[in-house]
């Protein structure tokens, strides 16, 4: 046996104390008892890993503890675990062996969670689509990944079938919300409840075949183009990373976690996977509405939920008397993501809320990569915080060089999290690699102390006049005038400056704002170059299901 080095055995012990003040801090083994891990390990003997397997532990050390509420319906860890194994068996029946695709076409509720985890327990992998996507867009999906199985709402049915037809597909569709009697006159489509009844509530047995593990195919938002693939297996998990959020945020295992964001995506999934793993709880909202999720928040007294910034933003713009008549104190910590924060919408929510805002930077293909808490939202305002444990990060020039503190490179980031790569997408993976880091094509700096800040995407970038302009710093400050509730700034050609800059400014309700006001706001307080030339007022700035602005499409309304 090789003797370990004096460093090596100093790295083991801090790990060590490491995992002890993230266990003790989270609580998360407080209800495990010794007969309990005798009966888990007799229960997952043989099975796929993954986070599954913290399921099938709470099912036996916390059986009747509330796991899933989704509005009326609401289901125990035992719940869980046994309708779970229905669905895994009905699965296992259709042929879906390891490492085969089965789509989602859900909404947020129950079924969504429970297809993901019987997905696991077969070593399937989800191929997740966003319920918002059109017939053309779910074919191309369809044709890319090739899943065995569809499953998908009633609600989207007919996009589905549309898409299914168009991409060559013959894969069997298990329909969740279908009346009875609807199936019967189409041979392919199969009622959820049919499709599980009658299997039992066991463990099935485990699959030899196949490629096995599972895990995941995340298609990126599409902002510049077709969607990629983003596939990740289930044992690139990022546990460093993930527990130091844990003991920095002080996430808990009494946690009621309120998903609003679509868990269609990656992030909203991730915070779920966290509750999960801890023996939380998760409650589940469809579609977001400002004074609901304050309600729902007041009734079910959630301690933790992850929000894009411009649920922030509309959370934040109720009138005062609409956010005191709802009771929130039971907030422990609010996540921000997936689309940059702006300083004032913090200032303003934290205001209203309390020190209870986080924001983290990471992306379906990196995994969370930093964490900003609190108190950083007005030490170093804009900042993402600084790398979270297990991550490497880098902010190089074009030539892969280093960049100095305080010089704008792209951020590239290194860790057990990374996506395998994007699906059937050699040349892009390629692309976004360089020494075995990647990158999403967000620039940004570092200080002296470690803390990062956003200033672009890459193909955001401005150039006017040869000066690089990052339109992230416009957009802050133009955030920051309080008849404007959200700016979006876009770089349009000129003959003269090569671009120019075009605002989209979404007013307040009831506010009255003229385009040279918005001018004189920037000219006051931010160098000449970097004031728009024009402005363009909307009702709102167009975005994807996950928050960000789509620059593409204002750039097509200012060519």
């Amino acid at each position: 046996m090789p003797r370990l080095s004096l460093g090596a055995l100093r790295g083991r012990v801090r790990d060590a104390a490491f995992v002890g003040r993230v266990l003790r801090s989270t609580r998360a083994l407080a209800h495990v008892r010794p007969r309990g891990v005798t009966q888990l390990v007799r229960a997952v003997r043989g099975a796929t890993l993954g986070p599954h397997v913290v399921t099938m532990l709470h099912a036996h050390t916390r059986p009747d503890h509330a796991c899933i509420v989704d509005g009326a319906r609401r289901m125990s860890w035992a719940d869980v675990d046994a309708a779970v194994n229905q669905l895994a068996h009905a699965l296992a029946a259709r042929d879906v062996r390891g490492g085969d695709g089965v789509a989602l076409m859900l909404p947020n509720g129950a079924d969504f969670l429970l297809a993901q985890q019987a997905l696991m327990r077969v070593g399937a992998v989800a191929v997740q689509i966003g319920a918002r996507l059109k017939a053309h867009e779910v074919a191309y999906i369809l044709g890319n990944a090739e899943p065995r199985v569809l499953l998908v709402h009633a609600d989207h049915l007919d996009v589905m079938l549309a898409a299914r037809a168009e991409a060559g597909s013959h894969a069997p569709v298990i329909v969740v919300g279908l009346p009875d009697g609807e199936a019967a006159s189409a041979p392919p489509i199969e009622r959820w409840d049919d499709a599980v009844a009658g299997h039992p509530t066991d463990r099935p047995p485990p699959r030899r075949d196949g490629d096995g593990g599972g895990g995941v195919i995340v298609y990126t938002s599409g902002t510049t183009g077709k969607p990629k693939g983003a596939t990740r297996k289930w044992k690139q998990t990022g546990l460093e990373a993930v527990a130091d959020m844990m003991l920095q945020v002080g996430m808990r295992d009494d946690d009621r976690h309120l998903v609003v964001c679509p868990l269609y995506h990656s992030a909203a999934p991730a915070f779920v996977a966290i509750t999960f793993t801890l023996g939380g709880t998760v409650v589940l909202m469809n579609h977001f509405d400002p004074e609901g999720a304050l309600a729902l928040i007041e009734r079910e007294r959630i301690t933790s939920t992850l929000m894009v910034p411009t649920m922030l933003v509309r959370i934040a713009a109720l009138p005062e008397a609409v956010r005191r008549r709802y009771d929130t104190s039971s907030l422990r910590w609010v996540m921000s993501g997936a689309a940059p924060l702006a300083t004032e919408t913090a200032r303003v929510f934290q205001q209203q809320f309390g020190p209870v805002l986080w924001n983290f930077y990471g992306s379906t293909e990196t995994g969370v990569v930093t964490l900003a808490g609190p108190a950083d939202h007005v030490a170093r305002p804009g900042t993402v915080g600084r790398a979270l444990r297990g991550n490497e990060v880098r902010v190089l020039d074009d030539d892969g060089r280093d960049v100095a503190p305080g010089q704008v490179g792209e951020l590239y980031a290194r860790n057990s999290m990374l996506i395998a790569g994007y699906h059937k997408n050699a040349d892009a993976t390629a692309a976004s690699m360089r020494d075995g880091f990647f990158s999403v094509g967000d620039l940004a700096r570092v200080d002296a102390d470690g803390y990062y800040y956003l200033e672009s995407r890459k193909h955001d970038m401005v150039i006017s006049g040869g000066v690089n302009i990052y339109p992230r710093e416009i957009e802050d400050h133009l955030h920051t005038h309080p008849a404007i509730l959200e700016a979006a700034v876009v770089g349009v050609p000129d003959a003269e400056w090569g671009e120019t800059l075009r605002a989209f400014v979404v007013p307040r309700p009831g506010a009255a704002l003229t385009e040279a006001e918005v001018i004189e706001h920037c000219r006051r307080d931010l160098a000449d170059y970097k004031r728009p030339r024009q402005v363009v007022f909307l009702d709102e700035l167009p975005r994807n299901p996950t928050g960000k602005v789509l620059k593409r499409e204002l750039r097509a309304r200012a060519s």
